[in-house]
């Protein structure tokens, strides 16, 4: 711990990444991309060089963080270049760590780090940051490693974390708006922030009924009482490790939502895309109707602060996420959610920000208006709808047994499939869910003369 014999061990890795800037880059030295063909000398290189360096600067970020006043411009430079082209990695973790690294020097995790954050953030090659992250988040659903699902949640916290301190810079926010209109990349990592939302919100109301119930249990004294020694031994454990596993999908669920609050401001065009926006209105809808609903009192637990539960946050969360969304595709993705849907949802909300001033009057204004038109919209679409559930077979979607609208042939399998279903599919694997042989969206090709036959189909039921 000793100050003088930590600032020689940073000269020292100031030396060991100059060293190594040289090995990946010997030519132009840091640049973003580095060449795609991996230089052998950088191949061959034991992981614990790397390895090594991130277990010290965390170990200084946690007990000496001042030290770290004395890293040179080449130590930030090969954070963010290594972290920006993590195909020079086999290991995912150890990119992982590197992005620890940058969570850990953010001013609301570590404020005596501000130094070194403020280099990182304001660093030339930096702009690539963003996308770079964003193309990790979507790389660590997959590691490898037997505790890949667990892990994928930890090193996604930090990426969130990452993202709201670069957000507070013009140039990362407009590198991330970029990055939402450029296309692919940007929708995976969309889809992979809504799976996590889905997930995270799911199990932590779930914890929190499960809580409520054993509570609920526990405060009738007499029937209590009446219980084994045994049985309430296990309640007791039982709610021990409810309320560990509440407080953790919390912490991860609010800076996952956080992360989405500020995406659907600036980017919202990259939710709106077909494959996304009815599987984000569900979402919105499900989790309005488990604030708002009949049973939102299964979510009321003594101490909610104990686990970091403020239902009246959240709930501005998710209706600050309509607004932002607010948009003729969006209105049309609502009213198209059969399961979690209803008018009276959305007065409940209405009601329930009134009476707890969640919002402004303007807001919750902004709010009604969005409700009223989304009820119209569901009123026009009832009038207008035919009944198509007599299709014939070769019309509907094997997998969904809908109507298909845009069928495409899936070469691996020979399949047809319609093409926002099986887009929605790729978004999570890049295989033919027939035969799970590779499958990319540039491979689907279209049905033409099955979807000529499904479009005469639908205008005779129309004119019948």
């Amino acid at each position: 711990m000793d100050p003088d014999f930590l600032r020689r061990c940073v000269q020292f890795y100031n030396s060991l990444v100059t060293f190594l800037i040289r090995i990946v880059s010997p030519s132009q030295g840091p640049a973003v991309p580095l060449p795609t063909e991996v230089p052998m000398a950088w191949a061959v290189l034991p992981e614990y060089y790397i390895d090594d360096l991130a277990d010290f600067l965390l170990f200084c970020l946690q007990y000496q963080p001042v030290v770290l006043d004395e890293v040179t411009p080449d130590l930030v430079s090969m954070l963010v270049l290594l972290v920006c082209n993590s195909n020079y990695f086999s290991n995912p973790y150890l990119v992982a760590k590197l992005v620890e690294i940058m969570f850990v020097v953010n001013p609301s995790v570590q404020p005596k780090a501000e130094k070194l954050h403020e280099m990182i953030v304001t660093h030339p090659l930096s702009d690539s940051l963003a996308p770079a992250l964003m193309k990790f988040y979507i790389d660590v659903e997959s590691t490898g490693a037997q505790s890949e699902f667990y892990d994928k949640f930890s090193i996604r916290y930090h990426i969130s974390v990452i993202f709201k301190g670069l957000w507070q810079n013009p140039v990362h926010m407009q590198a991330t708006v970029n990055e939402s209109n450029s296309g692919k990349q940007f929708v995976r990592f969309v889809n992979m922030l809504m799976n996590d939302t889905t997930f995270l919100l799911d199990e932590s109301l779930d914890s929190l009924k499960k809580i409520n119930e054993i509570q609920s249990a526990m405060e009738n004294k007499e029937e209590w009482r009446k219980l084994a020694w045994d049985v309430q031994r296990n309640q007791e454990r039982a709610l021990a490790t409810e309320e560990r596993q509440c407080r953790s999908y919390l912490t991860l669920a609010r800076e996952t939502v956080d992360l989405m609050l500020y995406l659907t401001k600036y980017t919202k065009h990259g939710f709106l895309r077909p494959e996304l926006a009815d599987r984000l209105a569900a979402m919105l809808n499900f989790n309005l109707q488990q604030l708002c609903g009949s049973k939102c009192k299964n979510l009321k637990v003594n101490n909610p602060l104990k686990y970091g539960w403020d239902p009246k946050e959240l709930l501005d969360q998710l209706t600050d996420i309509y607004l932002h969304l607010d948009s003729d595709v969006f209105l049309q993705a609502i009213a198209n959610d059969e399961r979690s849907y209803r008018k009276e949802l959305f007065d409940d909300a209405i009601t329930r920000m009134t009476k707890a001033v969640i919002k402004t009057q303007s807001k919750i204004a902004q709010f009604q208006d969005l409700a009223e038109k989304v009820e119209k919209i569901l009123v026009q679409k009832m009038k207008r709808e035919v009944d198509y559930s007599d299709a014939p077979d070769e019309f509907r979607d094997p997998l969904m047994d809908t109507l298909m609208i845009d069928p495409v042939v899936l070469p691996p399998s020979g399949k047809i499939m319609d093409r926002p279903i099986i887009l929605r599919h790729l978004l999570n694997s890049s295989t033919d869910p027939f035969n799970r042989q590779p499958l990319t969206e540039d491979m689907l090709q279209p049905a033409i003369d099955l979807k000529l036959k499904i479009s005469r189909w639908m205008q005779e039921k129309q004119t019948s």
